[in-house]
């Protein structure tokens, strides 16, 4: 389980999160949402250390992470997985070579056994024989495949996603996201998703933290969202909604 207790942080003296406190949950896909420029980005870059926070502590298992030394977290990021918008593929490297990035930096495993492990992971997203293939040479969402199957390359006990969705159609969004939940609930990964998407949050959203300006308003899942009492979460949700509705109708 992730805690992040009593999160602060300041830009130019600035608030920019005040007081959020949230506990995230092995097994659960945990969605960050809110509007551009509302602090999820933030929220989430201090939660991987990233950015440090001005005040507050985020605990992983009731290890305090703010509090580690750089040596210690260096050695606890063996236990994260990350997936960056845009995939964040090195375009110079295979898709072999990619996944086998983080167990490069991490692991002192013989070729052969990060080559096995490669392949599983490739195979667990659906994908095979592309080993070999640059990042230009595959598509958007097999870009995002190979991106999860990097980030689970160590077999991660959290995991964090930052607008996974961004750039693919509707269609290979669905099967991202699926994918993501499949992967969470078959290995119980604490999964953190960053993303301002209704459609993800409808199919997977089993705990759901609506951000705005820098303020966590409302928690809760897919479920209760559409009953919410909350004028903001119900203005995101009725903005996204008829969004998609004008884009289709057109």
């Amino acid at each position: 389980m992730i805690e992040v207790k009593g999160l602060y942080k300041y830009f130019d003296n600035e608030p920019v999160l005040e007081d959020i406190n949230i506990k995230f949950r092995p097994g659960n896909c945990s969605l960050i949402i809110g509007a551009s420029g509302s602090g999820k980005t933030v929220l989430l870059k201090n939660i991987v250390g990233l950015y440090e926070p001005d005040k507050g502590d985020i605990l992983y298992n009731e290890h305090n992470f703010t509090e580690m030394t750089l040596a210690e977290r260096k050695n606890f990021r063996k236990e994260m997985g990350m997936l960056f918008q845009g995939s964040a593929l090195f375009d110079f490297a295979t898709v072999e070579e990619n996944v086998m990035f983080p167990m490069d930096f991490f692991t002192s495993w013989s070729k052969e056994e990060k080559l096995e492990r490669v392949n599983f992971c490739l195979k667990r997203v659906n994908l095979e024989n592309v080993n070999k293939l640059y990042p230009s040479q595959i598509s958007g969402g097999m870009q995002k495949r190979v991106g999860i199957a990097r980030a689970i390359a160590l077999n991660p006990k959290y995991l964090f996603c930052d607008e996974p969705n961004s750039g693919l159609d509707p269609t290979t969004s669905i099967v991202i996201d699926h994918l993501l939940q499949e992967i969470t609930m078959e290995y119980q990964i604490t999964t953190v998703i960053n993303t301002h998407d209704m459609n993800s949050v409808m199919e997977i959203g089993d705990h759901i933290g609506f951000i705005y300006k820098g303020k966590l308003l409302w928690e809760g899942s897919n479920k209760e969202i559409m009953h919410s009492e909350c004028k903001e979460v119900n203005d995101f949700v009725f903005a996204n909604n008829l969004a998609r509705q004008i884009i289709k109708n057109r």
